[in-house]
Formats: C-alpha cells, structure tokens, sequence
C-alpha cells in the first residue's frame, strides 16, 4: 500500500457522500460505520457483484455464486431484516438474468452436516481466487469473518481517491476504527520502536485485504522469484514459468492518455499480460496523476533510478521508476478491482460454491490419520462444523493463517503445551519467519496543486462531478509512482562490512529500497507533499503466536522492526537519500523542510524521527513459509501442503517463503492460481 503518510495518525477520512458514476454502487443513507441491517443498494452494471444468486441455496444461510444471506451480527439476534433490493444490468460478460432480491437474516438454521469437497477458510484475496478455480469442477465453502465491503465501508472502499484515504488505516492504536473491514489488531510493545505498540490493519471482507489496500499491483524481480524456485524445490516459482499465472488472473486495460496529464505518460511492456486468457481482475493505470508526482522521476534520477521503460510487471525493478498499475476497473466506473469483484460476482463464480460471511472460523478438525476432515465454525455464536471430503485450505492470511494452525494443533510443541492443545504435528516454523517492510517519509511544501487540496470541502464539489460524469479526477485515481534502488558500491560503502555483506547476500536484482509519493495535504492555504522510503530487503524478522487455544481471543503480533540494528544502518542511508531526492528538485519545494525539519542531521536524531514516524507497509509475509521437507523452519511445501499432516494447505501471503521486495498483491493472486491448478491436477 503506497502513499504513506508521514505521521501514525491518518487524517480523518473524508466523510462527505458521493454519488458514483454510472457503473458503480451508490449507498443510501449509509453511515461511516454501518451497523449490519437493511441497506438499499441501486446496482447500474456489474461493478458491485452482489446482484443475486446462480446457484442453489446452501441449507445453512448462505446464497452461491455471488448472492449472500448475511449473518445478522447483533448480539441481541434480533429478527430477520427486510431485504437488501439490487437491481441489477446485465453483465457484458454473461447475458443470464440473475436473481434480484438478497435476504439479509441469520446465517444458521440447518447447517450441521454440511459436506463440500473443500473448505476454504478466509475469502480474501488468494482465498476467493482458489475457491473460484476449484469450484469448476468441485463443490467448494468459504468461511469468511466479514462481508460485502460495498455495504460495510461504502464508497470509502469501492471509490479508489476515499478509500486511500480511510483513516482506520492509521498504525497508531488512538486512531479511528473501522471493524467492519478491519481486525483492529494491535502488536505486542516494539523494543526496536522503543517498545510502541502499534494498530496491525488486516482486511476483513470478501475480497480481504484486496478490499481495503492500496491498489497497487506489480510483479517483484526475476530473481526473487528464481530465489523462491530454489527454496521451495519448484521451478514453476522461476518467473518465466510464474509468469503464466499472473496473467491468468487479470484483465487489462491500457493508460487513458487523454484523462492523464501530458507529462504523466506510461511506458509499459504489453507482453506482460495476455487479456486472451480471460482474467477478470481488472488492472490499468488510473486515469489522473497528482502534478507533483510528475516530479518524483526527476528526483529519483538524481540517484541514478531512471524511468522505466518497461514498467514494473516483468521482472525488473532495481534502478527503475515507474507509474504503478492498479487494480481500479477503469472501463466501468474507476472503482475498486477486488478478489471478490473479480472471482464472486455471479456471472464469474461457480454453481458449486458457497460462501459462509460474518462466519469466523475456530478450528480445523482430523483423523486418526492426521487428515483435514473438517472445519469448526461459528456464526452468530453458533457453533457448527462444515466437512471436506477432499481438503481443507487456510487462507486466513499472515496473521491468521499460523494462528489458525495452531489452535489446531499444527505448531511449535512449547507453545501448543503451554495451552493445553493437543498435538496433531509439530511444526516449530508456524507463525515465525515474519518479515515486515516499514516506511516512513520527508516532508515539504511544494508550490504545486495536489489532491490534497482538490479533496477541500471547497473544491469537493467540482471534483466529485468529474468523476460522475467521467470517472476521472482525484477520485478515480491512487496515483502511484514508485522507484527502486539496488545500493551500488560507492552508496554501499557507507555501511558497516557486515550490512554489506548480508544485504549482497540477496539476489542481485532485489533492491534494498523503494521509493513511493508520500501522502499530500492542504493546509492553512499552503500545500504539502511527501516522498517516503521503504525498507524492501529487511534483515529483522517478527512472530505470530496465540495468546489462547481459541480463535475468539486475538493473536500476539510482534513485527520485530529493527530487530536486526543492520536495518538500522540501511534505514538511516534511506532517509539521507531522501533528502537528495527532495534536493533534486527544489524548484518546486518552498521554504525549509517541514518535517522533520533540517536540523535533523545526526544519526542518532535521523533515528529518532524514523522510530517515531515509521508505518508498516501492510506486506507482512512467510509466517507459514514454504520451503523443502528438510528446512525445519518451512511449514509448507511448493504445492502448498502442510508438512505432517494430510488434505491441509495454507495458501496465501503467510505461504510466500519471504516478503517480496516492492507491492505483493499481484503475487497473491498469481500463488493462488498456481496452487488452484495443483490441487485440480491432482497433486
């Protein structure tokens, strides 16, 4: 997720209520923070993807292939809710008349005995793609704890320019919540952050964290990839063979030159995506560019990162900048492109899959064989249990996937002892491994436009007309523009031999940084830009672990930034090279710097400032990573099992065998999709 912003504490996202152009969802009379009970949906084209049902009705509550009986969370249960009323176009993709009427009432009369083939745990982004895929030609569950996003955070989510705006997504603890889509996580004290806590955003929605992100999508680096062919004992992992995958999944759409700025061109390779494949997860470059950002390349330059010629999706990255394509539907609206647009609407989903929402999963069940046979549920704080007759795949994500495992019994011993779990499989890599990417930023003021104060109150109106009417403008867009670096010899030599050492110890492509547009802000008359640094190759590494043998309680999170005082090192070579960056190009900066101001010079006070204004990039990975038998650390293996135990897969981001440098989303599809095609080939 890009544009980070400067401080923990987001800005108050916008609250004010737009009408979506033709295309999209418009929300009436729905709050920010909406509890779940009757909501009237208006449904122009096939954006929304809630528009009734293809499939026979599951007994336990819930609709296939698209339409949903959403659980009634209330605590006091109360009775059913009148209906939410689609009204739905057909898609250009299909010409079937779907069902126009959703029931929202309880999830759970007669569901004990449910049997499928496979039961997915988590509908987030790997989750809805592989339960897609499978329910070709199988019967497939989803357990899912949210639900529609499109109901439960409204435009916030589906309209690109409010939805990076949403302040829930502040890593500060006091900031606003949202719990509809978000677990409100909190980590254990950061010793590296002097012990601050920090708020953990993870999705919780159909279509999870591709829900609520940043919407960037890009491909990591042909030898990350070949490093993960290596580790995981499969070549299918190499980029010319992954490749395959990622272009599965996604529909294309080329920049809109005459909606961007002149000097806001995209270079890009259309080699790296095949539309013939018929992807339906919509991916483009959106159609307005930020003046400022038009500025980044020639800061980037001044450290020897040109612009690329190629983009971003075919596997290089390092010394390159480059406009980011994202998952915006750009052809229909410029709205959010999700795992749950892109695999759960009813003309792309299948007959044979149900899904479970505001369901949460609690633990999965096995033989004396140590074979999957079951998946404990809970909805409305009924317990009951769906079977797999073939397998059971956790797509909970990198928090929940291991914590899930080990309520389980699949773990480290000492932990599963210390809460009297009985053991189904050691395994001592569950939940470890976390690797983490943080960020932080410089600010200045710039003598430029920028969406900051396009979103004024004064200028909403004008703004929001535009992209009613042509779905362009601040709006429709997250603009993107992001830059890597590979140190070199001479900006290498200003860290310790051993830094050195462990950073050359990483494929010779995968940069040590990325460099993104910060955050844009209006105030007092005056406007303000940033431009952040990531840490993309980070030597310190966290943990997952339960603080209970039950899902109800939450996980203990501890992302170990700084861990390693190598990062330390690399972080404090970033921000100077920030610095030059913003040196570049002084002509559009006023005034001295504004934060953290240019008497911040000394390391220990560079340090401090990062300590203090640091946020997670939301690519937290490999807390199940996969490797071979022999790794003792690896938890599953290149298809995705779970070592020890049988019919259990873990497919999704905790899976990676490390975080990728740069934006990982594309990957998790592309993973998804990879382990779909094993599963249905048998293996």
């Amino acid at each position: 997720m890009y544009r980070l912003r400067t401080l923990r504490q987001r800005p108050q996202g916008i609250r004010h209520r737009v009408t979506p152009r033709r295309g999209s969802l418009v929300l009436t009379g729905q709050p920010l923070l909406p509890a779940p009970t009757t909501t009237t949906l208006h449904q122009i084209g096939r954006s929304t993807n809630v528009r009734g049902t293809c499939g026979r009705r599951a007994e336990a509550g819930l609709v296939g292939c698209g339409g949903l009986e959403t659980a009634n969370t209330n605590s006091s249960r109360t009775p059913a809710q009148p209906s939410v009323v689609v009204n739905p176009r057909p898609s250009r993709r299909s010409t079937a008349q779907p069902v126009t009427r959703l029931s929202e009432r309880a999830v759970v009369r007669k569901s004990r005995g449910m049997t499928y083939d496979y039961v997915v745990v988590g509908g987030g982004t790997a989750g809805l793609t592989i339960a897609n895929r499978l329910a070709a030609n199988h019967s497939v569950a989803v357990v899912e704890a949210g639900s529609l996003y499109q109901i439960t955070n409204n435009n916030h989510s589906t309209i690109p320019g409010y939805a990076i705006l949403n302040s829930f997504l502040s890593t500060s603890p006091q900031g606003p919540s949202q719990p509809l889509v978000d677990w409100r996580f909190l980590t254990e004290p950061i010793p590296g952050i002097d012990n601050q806590q920090i708020h953990y955003v993870r999705g919780k929605a159909l279509g999870g964290s591709s829900a609520v992100n940043g919407m960037a999508y890009h491909r990591a680096s042909a030898g990350t990839y070949q490093r993960w062919a290596d580790v995981a004992g499969d070549q299918t992992y190499a980029l010319p063979n992954f490749l395959h995958y990622f272009q599965r999944s996604v529909d294309f759409s080329p920049p809109n030159t005459e909606a961007r700025l002149e000097n806001a061109s995209v270079a890009y390779d259309p080699a790296a995506f095949d539309n013939s494949l018929g992807g339906t997860l919509h991916v483009g470059y959106p159609n307005w560019v930020d003046p400022y950002l038009t500025w980044l390349g020639r800061g980037m330059a001044a450290l020897g990162i040109t612009e690329s010629k190629v983009g971003f999706n075919t596997g290089i990255l390092s010394g390159f900048s480059s406009y980011v394509t994202s998952t915006i539907n750009n052809p229909d609206g410029a709205l959010r492109a999700s795992s749950q647009t892109a695999f759960l609407s009813p003309d792309r989903c299948q007959m044979n899959l149900q899904v479970y929402p505001q369901t949460l999963a609690k633990r999965i069940t096995f033989d004396d064989n140590k074979a999957a046979n079951s998946v404990v549920i809970s909805t409305d704080g009924f317990d009951y249990a769906l079977s797999a007759s073939k397998e059971v795949i956790v797509s909970a994500g990198v928090i929940q996937s291991p914590q899930l495992l080990m309520v389980s019994g699949v773990g480290p011993k000492d932990t599963l002892d210390q809460f009297d779990i009985p053991i189904v499989q050691e395994l001592p890599g569950v939940g470890q491994n976390l690797w983490d990417q943080q960020a932080f930023a410089i600010t200045n003021e710039v003598n430029l436009p920028t969406e900051g104060e396009l979103l004024e109150p004064s200028n909403l109106p004008a703004t929001e007309a535009e992209y009613h009417a042509n779905g362009t403008g601040p709006l429709s867009s997250v603009d993107g523009y992001i830059g890597f670096e590979k140190f070199n010899q001479d900006v290498l030599s200003n860290l310790s031999p051993d830094t050195q050492s462990a950073l050359q110890a990483f494929p010779e492509d995968w940069p040590e940084i990325e460099y993104l547009n910060g955050a844009t802000q209006f105030k007092n008359g005056s406007n303000f830009a940033g431009i952040s640094a990531a840490l993309v190759a980070p030597l310190s590494r966290g943990y997952v672990s339960i603080r209970s043998n039950t899902m109800l309680d939450p996980p203990v999170i501890q992302p170990g930034w700084f861990a390693d005082q190598r990062d330390r090192e690399v972080a404090i070579l970033a921000f100077r090279r920030l610095r030059q960056i913003w040196g570049a190009i002084s002509d559009v900066t006023v005034g001295p710097e504004a934060m953290p101001g240019a008497n911040v010079t000394s390391d220990d006070a560079i340090f401090e400032y990062i300590k203090s204004s640091s946020v997670s990039m939301w690519h937290s990975s490999a807390t199940c990573a996969m490797g071979m038998q022999n790794d003792t650390n690896a938890v599953v293996d290149a298809k995705g099992s779970v070592f020890g135990v049988k019919n259990l897969r873990v497919v999704d981001i905790s899976a990676f065998p490390f975080a990728l440098p740069g934006h990982p989303q594309a990957s998790v599809y592309a993973l998804a999709e990879k382990i779909a095609e094993d599963v249905l080939e048998g293996a």
